[in-house]
């Protein structure tokens, strides 16, 4: 007699006693396959992703927690057809919405309970199941498929564009095309200004300019979800003028719409007809994807040397799993300066990675990969705890030193209670809180005020001093900055282009800055100070406390204890 064939379950945890349970619950309807640790499930992800029906995934594990795993699927694409439950005793609401966020479809608690643990498992599979089937029904209906529309930008949704794409390319392959991905850059900020209701008014108005553009020029446009839009249009110069000039010029009619907003295009110049719409598409918005980000781009083409990268990302991926399990992510020390005396009034814990086979990496080799796949809290903690062993090496020698800042990001906050680990970290080593100083980028705190607001207020409490960084690079305005609970602004010259050919508006701007943080008795450290014309400007101004290569470059920690016995 044929037995039905098991599902797969991928089950996530650290903890060898919850992953027996949760073997036992499942082993009538499931094979297990099992992971102690973020890291080897990912591994096991990236050559057995379709085989898998579900993964569970603990929340909280060391190294590579569970957001870092969701992360890294999400960058994936893997979360689009292999459904993700969380697990954890913790059911803090924040927790819980960051997994949503991040693509998990549940969220169960610990102690289990054997039959909700099953019925959820079975029941998600079930879902995903059924998810799939009509996806399958969905293609092989093009005709029905044809008739839907999305009702807030009229526009044909994903599989009815892609569909009418397909028939166009058959029949017109011979013409010269272009696909175009479409996206408005930093589109959840925007909600968050704006709100939902004004999003959507945004999309409203791309998917009428664009209904309006095919039919002045011809094509096909469509709309993929999210603030995902895509058309199919005539290679012609005209063309992409049109396009790029006329939504700019309605944009500037909404100040809203304009501040940083905009949207941006990927361009794929299609050879291969034959090939498949989603390949072609896909290819557009590798494009768009290089300009991510960038203020001052709006416009990319794809090139084949753009795959090339993608591979030499995946290597790269590789290379920092490897790191991270080996702990090969250290601090370099920046000092920041009195630049008066010249004094080291402090430092900067900066990331640096000793790679095997390419020796010291800067950040700016690593950091992008790190904060795209999820892996940069695992290297964070990395950098804190050997920060903070520095610190009491230097304790225990009897060296005096200035107090030392470390970065935390975002994710930082979800992945643990940041003022409970640093007070461990400090309390375990016999460090007065005040010696660690912690930096927040503006961006983190715009993209969850309510939550960092809360964080800092801990930190606070347990005596540690916040640092808001990169302030002015990102969308907080200075009436908004009243309300965030810092303790140290900083400023970086370099996004204000502050240099020998510097503008009067750019050093208006910077004196603003200036100006306002001492209204609000906030004290500012200036980064990136270079020459010293920018040093005697700052002084000028009424600045105290700078950091960059004018003073110091980052050095490592035995280079800066030598600074500070000599001082």
């Amino acid at each position: 007699m044929e037995t039905m064939e098991k599902h797969k379950v991928l089950v996530i945890d650290d903890s060898l006693t919850n992953r027996e349970i949760l073997k036992e619950i499942l082993k009538d309807e499931a094979e297990v396959i099992e992971f102690d640790n973020g890291h080897d499930a990912v591994n096991y992800l990236m050559d057995h992703f379709y085989e898998l029906d579900i993964v569970l995934l603990d929340l909280v594990m060391p190294e590579m927690n569970g957001f870092e795993v969701l992360q890294f699927m999400k960058n994936k694409h893997m979360i689009d057809y292999l459904p993700v439950i969380m697990i954890s005793a913790d059911d803090e609401e924040k927790n819980v919405e960051y997994a949503f966020d991040l693509g998990a479809i549940d969220f169960i608690t610990r102690p289990f309970m054997e039959r909700i643990v099953l019925r959820r498992v079975l029941t998600t599979i079930s879902l995903f199941e059924k998810q799939k089937e009509l996806v399958g029904q969905i293609d092989r209906q093009f005709k029905a498929d044809d008739q839907k529309v999305d009702d807030l930008t009229g526009l044909d949704y994903k599989q009815s564009f892609y569909n009418k794409v397909y028939t166009h390319l058959r029949n017109h392959g011979q013409d010269s095309l272009w696909m175009v991905a479409i996206d408005i850059d930093h589109f959840k900020l925007f909600n968050n200004f704006y709100g939902w209701e004004k999003g959507d008014q945004y999309l409203k108005f791309l998917g009428r300019y664009l209904k309006e553009f095919t039919r002045r020029h011809g094509g096909i446009a469509g709309y993929l979800g999210g603030d995902d839009f895509a058309v199919l249009c005539p290679k012609n110069r005209s063309v992409l003028d049109d396009m790029k000039q006329k939504i700019e010029h309605d944009l500037k009619n909404d100040k809203a719409f304009g501040i940083g907003f905009g949207p941006k295009f990927g361009f794929y110049e299609i050879e291969n007809p034959t090939e498949s719409v989603e390949k072609i598409y896909n290819k557009a918005v590798i494009a768009l994807s290089t300009i991510s980000g960038d203020y001052s781009r709006h416009i990319a083409w794809y090139d084949p040397v753009m795959a090339g990268q993608l591979q030499t990302e995946y290597e790269l991926l590789s290379d920092i799993r490897r790191g991270v399990e080996h702990e090969e992510f250290f601090p370099f020390l920046q000092p920041k300066v009195n630049m008066e005396t010249g004094e080291i009034v402090g430092a900067e814990a900066l990331a640096r990675w000793y790679h095997k086979a390419k020796g010291v990496m800067p950040p700016g080799t690593f950091v992008p990969a790190l904060e795209q796949t999820g892996f940069i809290s695992s290297v964070d903690k990395l950098i804190w705890k050997s920060t903070v062993n520095w610190m009491k090496e230097m304790q225990d020698k009897g060296i005096q030193f200035p107090p030392i800042s470390v970065n935390v990001s975002r994710a930082d906050f979800y992945a643990v209670s940041v003022s409970e680990y640093m007070s461990n970290l400090c309390d375990e080593r016999n460090l007065a809180h005040d010696l660690l100083q912690i930096e927040i980028t503006e961006s983190s705190y715009i993209e969850d005020f309510i939550m960092i607001e809360e964080e800092v207020e801990n930190l606070h409490k347990a005596g540690f001093k916040v640092l808001m960084d990169d302030f002015g690079s990102g969308y907080s305005s200075l009436n908004a900055l009243k309300n965030m609970s810092v303790d140290i602004l900083k400023i970086d010259m370099k996004f204000l282009d502050i240099k020998d050919d510097n503008t009067t508006k750019g050093i208006g701007i910077l004196e603003g800055v200036l100006n306002m943080a001492k209204v609000l008795n906030l004290p500012t450290v200036v980064e990136g100070v270079e020459t010293e014309e920018q040093a005697d400007f700052l002084m000028d101004c009424g600045c105290t406390v700078a950091q960059g290569y004018h003073y110091y470059h980052p050095m490592p920690c035995e280079e800066f204890e030598t600074l500070l016995v000599k001082k």
